[in-house]
């Protein structure tokens, strides 16, 4: 493909004293004087010594420690939105030297594959003889040589596979004949009734 007219200076350094940060933290926000004295664990109010627990043999007996709800983490400072942010630094563009035009980089020599995506409810059609190109004379050249030589062909072929795929004469007059057998069944009902 062709290189984009113009790229990044490589020769171009990011300034020492560029600010990227867009937020600090906030130098007036001070940590509350009792923040640290919540503890992160405490013990299990809810938890009893077990009726059987002997302290010559299993030692005092200590609740189990569980997470204190009141605890509130390592304490930050809120953010604020950095006076001296200038944004993200980028190099300034230079001309590409590797640039070049194509006129006709669309023209392809020949062209061996399609990918087509189709969206079908119902499966098994069928895509072939695809023609590109920029030349309805050439179009119409393909459609006579694939499409008109095929068509009545294909025609046929899938006429024959429908007709394979009918029930047989016999059946159907069978058919009918219970439909009107049922009918009839039907219509005596309601004279009954």
């Amino acid at each position: 493909m062709i290189p984009p007219k113009q790229i990044p200076d490589p020769e171009a350094k990011k300034p020492d004293d560029w600010v990227d940060e867009a937020e600090i933290e906030d130098p007036e926000d001070k940590k509350p004087e009792d923040w640290d004295s919540t503890p992160e664990m405490i013990p299990d109010p809810e938890a009893k010594k077990p009726e059987d627990w002997d302290e010559e043999e299993d030692g005092e007996w200590k609740a189990p420690q569980i997470k204190n709800p009141e605890f509130k983490g390592e304490w930050k400072a809120k953010k604020i939105p950095n006076p001296e942010y200038k944004g993200a630094w980028e190099a300034p563009k230079i001309d590409n030297p590797e640039h070049f035009e194509d006129n006709e980089l669309y023209a392809f020599p020949e062209i061996t594959g399609v990918g087509i995506e189709v969206w079908q409810v119902k499966s098994g059609t069928l895509f072939d003889s695809i023609f590109v190109g920029d030349s309805i004379e050439e179009a119409d050249e393909h459609k006579k040589k694939t499409w008109e030589a095929m068509k009545d062909g294909e025609k046929a072929a899938h006429d024959e596979a429908k007709k394979a795929e009918a029930p047989p004469a016999d059946d159907k007059k069978e058919d009918a004949k219970a439909e009107a057998a049922d009918k009839e069944d039907d219509e005596e009902k309601k004279e009954e009734l």
